[in-house]
């Protein structure tokens, strides 16, 4: 009889111990949070700009927001087709978003000039960086068609 009480206690305990033990990382805050008073996100290393062509129209796109960056493109063209393409705005909450937008950024960069267009995919990984970059880039393509 006490083994079996002593059995049930320490199950108890057990029990009671995992169900308060929290299994999740933590988590950067979100500088665009409502929840967190900064005016601005911090801005990663400016990326490089492909060349712009003189002759050609540049546009800004809108500024793009996620939940964990910040994300504006100017595109230039030159007889309609995207010739040129600089990402004026990238930030990120943190290492990781930082990082992922480092790597992604030159690759839609790339993937942008190569198509001509903003009709490219996202880049695995960064899929909210990918998803705004690319609106932004549609956002300047238009602007410069009409300007």
């Amino acid at each position: 009889m006490r083994r079996s009480i002593a059995a049930l206690v320490v199950t108890v305990v057990v029990v009671v111990a995992l169900a308060r033990f929290d299994s999740e990382p933590p988590r950067t805050l979100n500088p665009n949070s409502a929840l967190r008073a900064q005016a601005t996100p911090r801005a990663i290393a400016r990326p490089q700009a492909t060349p712009a062509n003189p002759r050609g129209k540049s546009a800004t796109g809108p500024a793009m927001v996620t939940p964990f960056s910040v994300v504006q493109v100017r595109a230039t063209l030159t007889d309609g087709r995207l010739t040129g393409v600089e990402t004026v705005a990238l930030s990120g909450d943190g290492p990781h978003t930082e990082a992922l937008n480092a790597r992604a950024e030159p690759i839609l960069r790339a993937e942008a000039l190569r198509a001509g267009s903003a009709e490219i995919d996202v880049v695995t990984g960064a899929t909210s960086t990918s998803e705004v970059w690319i609106e932004s880039l549609r956002g300047a393509i238009r602007a410069a068609r009409r300007g």
